[in-house]
């Protein structure tokens, strides 16, 4: 059914779509974030030549039907005047336009910009309806329902696949859901676990203190949670995204350090208890074949065990810098599935350890990010661009900067890095200085009150971002510019 086939079609659900928009804006606001995941969806015909996800759709609609009832006075609210966040929010994205004239493709900086004013847009639409903690809980169901399915769909395609299965799975092995690949979708997994853990820290410390059974809602609210954190971090093991690992690692340990700060003991056993759950459900229900131990290995050591098969029993020293000396020996790299053919046709089978290619081509990578943005430091060389220098990746996709940071300053010279480093700074410093004031007036052993499990977000979410990004260059992923709307509500 999508892309719908003809303009005609698109025109009329446009129609349609903005009418309910203008009817019923905070419902249609509603369903914006009810799609934020789906990234590989495009509701524009081919006619158009273009990709329209249905978050931005619904996004930019409902922006419009805002727009269109404040001039004719029949807004219910009062929109909020700009701050200094929403001033630094259209400095990056007139960064993108100025570092296109200094683009080798002018065209693809051009349009890349367009869509960067596009996110920024979906931005201003978060604040506009996001303005205090009221807020935050009237989208955290449509978001956590809404992801509920994204990550069944997601253990549902290994599934498929270790089964020979129909799976749409761009990488094989690698589940990506909705999204374009698999690293962003453990992106996405890590800002939702970031959600779940605080969540469900609420849910708890609401029970403790009303004294809550299991016949209210609660309780059943709260299971949910659990259930969700268990699969989100099944989908995660096997997207095999070492970066989003380390990211739901990192933000895991905050989380627990923080529970036992605050003494809950049994939470965090229960949060333990949840991964380990996880990873054993993984293995049970043989999710995988990747061996996730050497996964974990080689991000440590460099080294990559691959299996090889051999055409006679032959010495090889261990790590080769590539699978192209096997050739001397008579031997090359096979996948797992095609262990058993081999076998059947008399090959010797060994293991040995590599260079991991992943880290020389990062490497490269960074030098030559490096060395553009040497030569552009004030404008960029404009969205898009990068991957002229870089080149493409073994699917034919161009190559970006494996770096956010890297990525934001090619495409949006000074002026977009500084106003990136300045909105993230400012989120993750407003969270820690928020539990420093508490520190200091002897108030945060005290019971955490919606201010806390706020500021707590902040935190664990500025990580959630971050360190994963430090590995991918994630901005143009819709659920980054509203987490960025959500975090930087002032109330």
């Amino acid at each position: 059914m999508l892309p719908l086939k003809n303009v005609g079609d698109f025109l009329f659900f446009v129609a349609l779509s903005f009418i309910f928009a203008l009817y019923r804006p905070g419902w249609s606001f509603l369903f914006f974030i009810g799609t934020i995941a789906l990234e590989n969806i495009n509701l524009a015909p081919e006619d158009l030549g273009i990709a329209i996800r249905p978050y931005q759709f619904l996004g930019i609609l409902t922006l419009v039907a805002v727009g269109v009832r404040y001039y004719t006075n029949r807004l219910n609210f009062k929109l909020s005047r700009f701050g200094w966040t929403e001033y630094l929010v259209v400095l990056f994205a007139l960064g993108g336009f100025l570092g296109s004239l200094n683009a080798s493709g002018v065209e693809v900086a051009i349009k890349q910009s367009v869509i960067i004013v596009s996110f920024a847009l979906l931005y201003f639409l978060v604040r506009i309806f996001i303005r205090d903690l009221e807020d935050i809980k009237r989208i955290i169901p449509f978001f956590l329902t809404s992801s509920f399915v994204i990550v069944i769909y997601a253990i549902w395609q290994n599934w498929q696949f270790m089964r020979g299965g129909n799976n749409f799975e761009v990488m094989p092995g690698r589940v990506n859901a909705t999204f374009a690949e698999a690293d962003w979708l453990g992106m996405f997994l890590i800002l939702l676990l970031t959600i779940l853990y605080v969540v469900a820290y609420n849910f708890y410390s609401k029970m403790k203190i009303l004294n809550l059974n299991y016949k209210t809602y609660i309780f059943g609210y709260s299971c949910f949670v659990w259930l969700l954190i268990i699969l989100s971090w099944m989908a995660l093991i096997i997207t095999v995204a070492r970066s989003a690992w380390l990211g739901a690692g990192v933000v895991t340990i905050g989380m627990l350090g923080y529970l036992l700060l605050k003494k809950k003991i049994i939470l965090s056993l229960m949060l333990s208890g949840a991964i380990v759950l996880a990873v054993g459900l993984v293995y049970i229900f043989n999710l995988t074949n990747f061996q996730l131990g050497n996964r974990i290995q080689s991000a440590a050591s460099g080294d990559q065990e691959i299996t090889i098969a051999c055409k006679e029993d032959v010495q090889i020293s261990s790590p080769i810098e590539n699978t192209n000396q096997l050739k001397q020996y008579n031997c090359e790299h096979i996948n797992l599935e095609d262990l058993e053919k081999e076998m059947v046709a008399g090959k010797i089978i060994k293991k040995i350890y590599r260079k991991d290619p992943n880290v020389s081509i990062r490497k490269e990578i960074y030098s030559k990010s490096f060395a553009e943005i040497k030569n552009n430091l004030v404008f960029g060389i404009g969205w898009g661009n990068i991957s002229d220098v870089l080149g493409k990746d073994e699917r034919g996709a161009g190559l970006n900067s494996s770096n956010i940071f890297l990525e934001v300053w090619l495409g949006a010279g000074i002026f977009g890095i500084i106003s990136f480093l300045i909105l993230i700074g400012y989120i993750l410093l407003r969270g820690k200085l928020f539990f420093w004031k508490k520190i200091l007036g002897g108030k945060f052993w005290r019971q955490d009150s919606g201010m806390d499990f706020f500021h707590l977000f902040l935190v664990l979410g500025a990580v959630a971002i971050i360190v994963p990004n430090l590995f991918n260059a994630g901005i143009m992923l819709g659920f980054l510019w509203v987490w960025m709307g959500v975090a930087l509500a002032r109330s």
